[in-house]
């Protein structure tokens, strides 16, 4: 997708000239008032860009200069809103209903493929009323898909929900990708959200495009350090299922170069691919390896420093671990102490029981 659109909305300018991908899930990230909902609503047409170009496979909508601006209505877009704006009046089968287009699936196939890839057949003759904000969005993200859309926008779906219906909803967004083989620009300002969908990240501030790429480069880029609190700064890995413990509850993931991490059970077969997320605060440095036999740390791995920040009371380490990359925070005493410099090497002590289940991903 061809992306060169600005809006000036009050006080508020958004200027944004780039190419996302035509697959996978792409994520819009930045604190609020960055302007993503206002990049996804430029897409959809729901508001007016003052000028640029907007092109989505071989398909143009809108273009200043060729006067091309195709209605919201014939753009071909989905739209999934924070709220799922159903109409309480319908039960979930006449919401879904609206807008749906049963000349294009005249057997009804595409409608029951829909429902149950959602889960929602239990629910159609129920009201909105009746049901959890997670079950209002599936049937909101369910309408929106029956009419059969070339793209898919979503604007933090999952924002009005708590932690245990976010959790129960993420399995399905990542369903309609890889199974519909639709492709999602997703708004969102969750971290969680960002490791368990996202392919490409767009990092917005202010109105600009401050950075692009692969969820793992900017993750680990530092202009992304400004996002993460101080007790959230971490580092993305790429890893893959190379092994079960016979005796324990403990999967062993291959890191690349002969490094494997042994982290809690991981229920994937053998070289799945994953996405995991390692938190700096979990990590401890040592210029010399323990043994297995004087040490509870199963997880030591020979790193190299590649670059040291200094804060008022502690540093932040990068550390290179093959081809994958780690943060470690220590103290100003600590730093010192050891004698710590850029180049250096030493090991990297981590706890596998300190990655939970909602530390990883499939990718």
């Amino acid at each position: 997708m061809k992306i060169k659109l600005s809006a000036k909305l009050n006080n508020f300018e958004l200027s944004i000239d780039t190419c996302v991908n035509d697959t996978g899930i792409c994520v819009i990230f930045g604190r609020s008032g960055s302007g993503k909902t206002t990049l996804i609503n430029l897409i959809a047409g729901l508001i007016p860009s003052s000028n640029g170009h907007l092109s989505y496979a071989d398909q143009c909508f809108y273009d200043s200069d060729k006067k091309i601006n195709i209605p919201v209505h014939k753009r071909d877009i989905g739209y999934v809103f924070q709220q799922a704006r159903l109409f309480p009046h319908l039960n979930v089968a006449a919401n879904l209903q609206y807008g749906y287009l049963k000349k294009h699936d005249s057997d009804g196939s595409f409608f029951q493929q829909i429902i149950q890839l959602l889960q929602i057949e239990p629910l159609l003759h129920r009201y909105p009323s009746s049901l959890s904000g997670g079950e209002q969005q599936r049937v909101s993200i369910g309408r929106a898909l029956l009419r059969k859309p070339k793209l898919l926008l979503m604007d933090e779906p999952l924002a009005s929900l708590d932690q245990p219906r976010k959790r129960e909803l993420l399995p399905y967004l990542e369903k309609l990708n890889k199974i519909l083989k639709l492709p999602i620009i997703y708004v969102t300002h969750s971290l969680d959200e960002v490791l368990y969908l996202g392919d490409e990240m767009l990092l917005l501030e202010q109105g600009k495009l401050i950075l692009q790429g692969d969820v793992e480069f900017v993750w680990n880029h530092p202009k992304m350090r400004p996002w993460l609190s101080t007790d959230n700064q971490c580092a993305l890995l790429h890893a893959s299922v190379f092994e079960q413990h016979p005796k324990y509850a403990l999967s062993g993931l291959d890191l690349g170069d002969e490094q494997i991490l042994w982290v809690k059970k991981i229920n994937q077969p053998l070289a799945a691919k994953v996405r995991l997320r390692i938190y700096a605060r979990d990590i401890s440095l040592t210029l010399t390896k323990a043994s297995q036999s004087e040490t509870s740390i199963r997880n030591i791995f020979l790193v190299t420093i590649i670059q040291i920040n200094l804060q008022d009371d502690s540093a932040s380490i990068k550390l290179a671990l093959g081809s994958n990359m780690l943060w470690a925070d220590i103290t100003l005493w600590a730093l010192e102490a050891l004698q710590l410099r850029v180049e250096q090497q030493l090991y990297a002590q981590i706890k596998g029981v300190s990655i939970n289940p909602y530390d990883w991903a499939n990718h």
